[in-house]
C-alpha cells in the first residue's frame, strides 16, 4: 500500500490505555503481518477526539494502534542490575497511519514500567528503521535468520526517567 493511500489519525488526539493480552493478540493477528506473539505489557491507542481537517473519520473510542512489550530480562552490568525489555509488536489498523502513535505508546510504557532500556527488531523487508531512529533508538547491528534480515535497535533511559 502506498503511503498516499493511508488515512491519518494524530496520536495527540488519542489516549493510551492498558489492554489485556487477548485483545492485544486479536488486534495483532488482524493488523500485524506476523500476527501476535507472547508478551507481558500491552497498550492500545484509542481515539479521544477529532480535530477534523485531514484526519480520518473513525469514531471516538476506536482502538487505532497497539504495542506489546516483553517482561524484563535482567542481568548484571558491573554493580548494577539492568532491566531490559523488548518491544515485540506495533501495529495500526490497516490503511491508517497514526502520526506519533509509536512514540506515544512507547512513552506510556516507559512512564509506567521504567525500563533501563528497550530493544526491538526492524524487518528490512518491511522498513528501513527510520521510525526507531526518530524515537531515539540506536542501531546495534544486523540480525539474519532464515527468510529474515533485521536491524536491531536499542534505546536506553536515564535513571531520572524511571518512576
Amino acid at each position: 500500500m502506498d503511503n498516499l493511500d493511508l488515512s491519518t489519525v494524530f496520536a495527540r488526539n488519542c489516549e493510551v490505555r492498558r489492554i489485556d493480552r487477548a485483545r492485544a493478540a486479536a488486534f495483532m493477528d488482524s493488523c500485524h503481518r506476523m500476527g501476535s506473539a507472547t508478551c507481558r505489557h500491552c497498550y492500545g491507542l484509542f481515539i479521544k477526539r477529532r480535530t477534523g481537517g485531514s484526519e480520518t473519520e473513525l469514531e471516538c473510542g476506536t482502538m487505532v494502534a497497539a504495542a506489546t512489550f516483553s517482561n524484563a530480562r535482567r542481568w548484571r552490568k558491573g554493580d548494577v542490575t539492568v532491566a531490559s525489555y523488548e518491544w515485540i509488536r506495533y501495529a495500526s489498523l490497516p490503511g491508517i497511519r497514526v502520526t506519533g502513535g509509536m512514540g506515544k505508546l512507547l512513552n506510556a510504557f516507559v512512564e509506567e514500567v521504567g525500563p533501563d532500556d528497550v530493544m526491538s527488531y526492524c524487518d528490512l523487508g518491511w522498513s528501513d528503521g527510520d521510525a526507531y531512529r526518530e524515537l531515539g533508538f540506536t542501531q546495534e547491528g544486523v540480525v539474519e535468520r532464515t527468510g529474515f534480515r533485521c536491524l536491531k535497535f536499542r534505546k536506553t533511559f536515564p535513571t531520572s526517567a524511571r518512576p
